[in-house]
């Protein structure tokens, strides 16, 4: 069926509503939802893969919801009447909103007419191109699809579809187009709840995402706490204000919202960030929401221009009274804490005046934590003679560092081996000593993916390659740990690569089976790589270390087993090669073949080494066979010996502390109420 879309004088400016976001344009169609009467509400979202080239990051969104949908009777009141609202239970319009997200726009409904007694079912597309600049909107017309449903067993509805979403060449023109982060599948539950914390707790409204349940307990703990305060305004009138507190898992931070009635839905008008300098740590994060029946509106009117409004700033102050008062009453642990530590003798601030205020605010934070798991200063454990340098040292570094994560993530027995190593060896070794074990661990991690796992962005060249491996020798033994220099004899460096040339060219086939399968996407950027390096023995000998690193894709077989010990003789034949230097030379691959490991293992017995393959009579020159992953695993197990409680970890203990103290204001030692962005 043809319509028409109609307006009034009103027109255009609003047509499209102009949200300050495209979430804030997509919670107005959820608010329509609401305002339906609707029970649940089912948001579909098409991601683009990573693999995928595509404009955005959301192919096409769908919404759909179980209200009272709209009867073919009142489509041109409720819908294609641009210049009413209709917020009684219809779509108001917000119902435009859908094309600050994108172009194209399907809207699917099913409605009950009590008049007519019966279901109707109506299909209007709608696309942003059929509004030119100077078209007469009333010469649009919408081909709608629309039948009157027989029987009485269908179900109201009323679904929203859109795709085409705009591309960066119109996003960076009009930047209320683009899609903010709010959308990305790991945020968009948070985001929702975080808008309708109350109906979605209390099971006023159920929403699912890709057909998954917002379920309340995956965002609060325990329940809402609902407060209700007077506040005089400056006329003398008192207004009761609700406060609602709810403890929220997966934020660090304290948000305040303050909303105002849309149409029977509280609505966040602004967003702030709640701190003060005596929160406990362990306050966690919060959600608080304020409203009020009786406030106007147009009190939020000059909220940017702060305390330049006597109104807003009259509230304002109310707002943060109570916040203070609520978080003091938990605060009490915290509060007792401070209070004992200040006292304690090995309180670094005792009879320290010259610190700042900011800094004995962390100090104490950390200290709290560190009590609110081993009891040091409630136990009287002089443990804290050496742990409150630690933290001071830390804060005044600027950093906290890879010790102070231990010490607040060690468990008791842990903590006590901790103390006993203290008594036995300088703090100072033991951070070196951690350090130095840490990175190697980081080191071997890096080469594990380096030849069993994409790592493309990582390595792309050649050359990067072997500069990682010359500074990390380590791997093929201890003794390298320390040579850096690089073979100073450019005779022998020469001939050394000359023998590599004429022996050890060779490709891969499935002739010999020494082409790997590898499961993972290949890097087609490493090669084999040829590197050497030379360890001055004395005054008089040297030796020389040579890896022969084999691609990822080739096997070792015994191709590979024949050209090393050809590259070995030919070393052993060349006449300009001094007798007081040693070889050691290395074949290393991601596998070896049955062929070549039955050779290897014949040649092993009787020898301590594992990568044992062969040594010459005159003992000058050696060759080791290894895979990847058996070196790797060897020296994992070292590391871990030589560690004993000193174990790296994921958790990056400066994101932590980041997240833990981010928002204190350090200049202020009250509360704080700082505007941020909803």
């Amino acid at each position: 069926m043809s319509r028409k879309l109609t307006t009034n004088s009103r027109l255009i400016n609003e047509l499209f509503a102009n949200y300050i976001s495209t979430f804030a344009a997509f919670s107005e169609l959820m608010n329509n939802s609401i305002q339906a009467k609707a029970k649940n509400i089912w948001i579909d979202i098409d991601y683009a893969h990573e693999s995928e080239i595509t404009p955005t990051i959301i192919k096409s969104l769908r919404i759909k919801d179980d209200g009272i949908g709209v009867h073919i009777s009142d489509l041109d009141r409720k819908l294609l009447d641009i210049g009413t609202t209709n917020k009684d239970g219809g779509k108001g319009i917000g119902r435009f909103a859908c094309f600050q997200l994108g172009k194209n726009v399907t809207i699917e409904t099913i409605g009950y007419s009590d008049k007519k007694g019966e279901f109707s079912k109506s299909v209007i597309p709608l696309h942003f191109n059929m509004f030119g600049k100077n078209l007469n909107v009333s010469d649009i017309d919408i081909d709608s699809q629309e039948q009157t449903l027989q029987g009485k067993d269908h179900k109201t509805y009323y679904q929203v579809n859109i795709n085409e979403f705009y591309d960066s060449v119109v996003t960076d023109k009009e930047h209320k187009k683009k899609l903010i982060d709010k959308f990305l599948l790991e945020n968009i539950a948070d985001a929702i709840f975080e808008k309708y914390p109350l109906k979605i707790f209390n099971n006023e409204i159920t929403f699912y995402i890709n057909e998954k349940k917002i379920e309340p307990n995956h965002f609060i703990i325990d329940k809402p706490i609902s407060k209700i305060h007077s506040f005089i305004d400056l006329k003398g009138i008192e207004h009761k204000v609700l406060f609602n507190f709810i403890q929220i898992k997966k934020v660090d931070k304290i948000k305040v919202f303050l909303t105002t009635n849309n149409a029977g839905i509280q609505t966040i008008a602004n967003g702030f960030e709640f701190d003060a300098s005596w929160l406990s740590p362990k306050i966690g994060g919060w959600y608080v929401y304020v409203e009020s029946n009786t406030l106007p509106t147009d009190l939020y009117r000059n909220i940017d221009l702060d305390d330049m409004d006597e109104d807003w700033k009259n509230f304002r102050q109310f707002i943060k009274e109570n916040l203070s008062d609520f978080y003091k009453s938990k605060n009490a642990e915290f509060d007792n804490f401070t209070e004992k530590l200040k006292n304690d003798e090995f309180y670094p601030f005792k009879n320290n005046t010259s610190s700042s205020k900011s800094k004995v605010v962390v100090f104490d934070k950390l200290a709290f934590l560190v009590e609110d798991k081993y009891n040091l200063l409630n136990q009287d454990n002089r443990l804290r003679e050496i742990i409150y340098p630690l933290i001071d040292r830390t804060i005044s570094n600027g950093e906290l560092d890879n010790i102070l994560k231990n010490i607040l993530h060690l468990n008791s027995k842990m903590a006590n081996k901790f103390s006993e190593l203290l008594e036995k060896t300088d703090l100072e070794n033991i951070i070196e000593f951690s350090d130095k074990v840490a990175k190697k661990n980081d080191e071997l991690n890096f080469i594990e993916k380096l030849v069993y796992s994409e790592i493309a962005k990582n390595v792309k060249e050649r050359k990067e390659l072997h500069k990682f491996l010359e500074k990390m020798l380590w791997i093929f033994g201890e003794e390298y740990n320390e040579t850096t220099k690089l073979l100073s004899d450019k005779n022998l460096e020469k001939n050394l690569l000359q023998l590599r040339n004429d022996c050890m060219e060779y490709k891969a086939s499935k002739k010999d089976d020494n082409i790997s399968e590898i499961s993972e996407k290949p890097i087609k950027s490493i090669t084999d790589l040829f590197m050497y390096n030379e360890r001055i023995l004395d005054h008089k000998r040297r030796e020389v270390l040579i890896v022969e690193l084999k691609a990822p894709k080739v096997k070792i077989s015994p191709k590979e087993l024949g050209q090393v010990m050809k590259y070995a003789r030919e070393i052993e034949r060349s006449n300009s090669v001094s007798r007081d230097v040693s070889f050691k030379i290395l074949l290393i691959s991601s596998d070896i073949n049955d062929d070549a490991q039955f050779d290897i293992t014949g040649r092993q017995k009787g020898q301590d080494n594992p990568y044992f393959y062969f040594i010459n009579e005159n003992k000058n020159i050696e060759i080791q066979v290894m895979k990847w992953c058996d070196l790797i695993e060897n020296l994992k197990r070292k590391l871990t010996y030589m560690s004993h409680i000193l174990h790296t970890k994921d958790v990056d203990v400066e994101e932590k502390a980041a997240k833990d103290f981010e928002g204190i204001d350090f200049g202020k030692y009250n509360s704080s109420l700082k505007k941020v962005a909803i």
